[in-house]
């Protein structure tokens, strides 16, 4: 049995970001980081896909298929799986990654947002509503649109994901609607397996930084999974030579591509009850020069605000051990 409850925010617009807000906020997460980051704990080893044999890779149980577990070779799909080793080894930072590296699968991005075609369909404009998007088995494409989010504003850190079943082909018969291309289900890792606290800092080019604080637990026979994470980035300096003249300041556009976000997961599970309840929530605020508001690149740039939150309270995906 499961009970949801999913609230999935409309991108919106509203005023530009406060250089002073994002200079305090940025200065904040800096000092804190620097002050505890360490290097993050190993997640636990897992085995290479790669190197498994092909025995190996048809008893690999998946669960997004038939909604129980079963081996790979008994699944009715074609199933991928890239788990947690593979993630860490490649690099891949958010979930857009992730798909790029799956066979028949593209991504596409218009700056603002990714979009993932499958065998050669990908049709502007499609908000990634013919995938359906699922976290440890629930639904979290858009209510309004379906849009599926899978880039920064995609609500789990790649670091806290086990591992991501892609069943191709119509499921609708199991999943209802947007599950017409694939079914993408992010499993996500388990309080035991973080083994205490996880502190990790990123910095990246264009004064990109990011930073994750973790912890999972036991707590009075409760397992217990925090987590928060937090990205900032100001963006690149961009040059248009459409627009390359004195009155367009010759086409170069500064400070105007910023963006940061912030995604929590809690969950709590009880080890002698089937019971599981989880929350996830992620906010992303940025600001493009390229967005269809933008008339010329010297016209105000307004932010953009996402939201992306899901509720579960689930006895059904801890009895299949998801």
């Amino acid at each position: 049995m499961s009970i949801a409850g999913t609230l999935c925010g409309t991108p919106s617009s509203c005023q530009p970001l406060s250089p002073a807000s994002r200079r305090i906020s940025a200065s904040s997460c800096w000092m804190i980081f620097l002050l505890f980051a360490l290097p993050s704990v190993a997640q636990e080893a897992t085995k290479d896909l790669g190197e498994a044999s092909l025995e190996e890779l048809g008893n690999i149980q998946v669960y997004s298929a038939s909604k129980h577990l079963q081996s790979a070779r008994d699944a009715p799909s074609s199933v991928t799986v890239i788990t947690a080793d593979e993630i860490q080894k490649y690099g891949y930072r958010t979930l857009a990654d992730i798909l790029r590296s799956v066979r028949g699968f593209y991504i596409t991005t218009d700056r603002l947002y990714s979009y993932v075609g499958v065998r050669g369909f990908g049709r502007l404009g499609d908000w990634n509503s013919r995938i359906l998007l699922l976290v440890d088995g629930h639904r979290v494409n858009n209510n309004v649109d379906g849009h599926g989010m899978l880039g920064t504003e995609f609500p789990v850190d790649v670091d806290l994901i086990e591992r991501v079943e892609i069943i191709r082909g119509p499921s609708s018969s199991l999943y209802g609607t947007d599950a017409f291309f694939a079914v993408i289900n992010v499993i996500t890792r388990k309080p035991p397996q973080l083994k205490g606290m996880e502190l990790s800092f990123e910095p990246a080019s264009f004064g990109t930084f990011q930073g994750r604080a973790s912890y999972g637990g036991q707590y009075r026979g409760m397992d217990l999974l925090l987590s928060g994470t937090f990205y900032n980035s100001q963006g690149q300096t961009l040059f248009f030579p459409q627009f390359n003249s004195p009155a367009t300041n010759n086409g170069i556009t500064r400070n105007t591509d910023d963006e940061n976000s912030q995604h929590v997961v809690a969950t709590i599970s009880f080890r002698d009850s089937p019971c599981r309840a989880s929350t996830v929530n992620a906010t992303r605020e940025f600001r493009r020069p390229t967005s269809a508001a933008c008339s010329t690149i010297l016209a105000p740039v307004t932010s953009t605000t996402s939201n992306t939150s899901i509720s579960v309270i689930s006895t059904r995906l801890v009895r299949s051990g998801i």
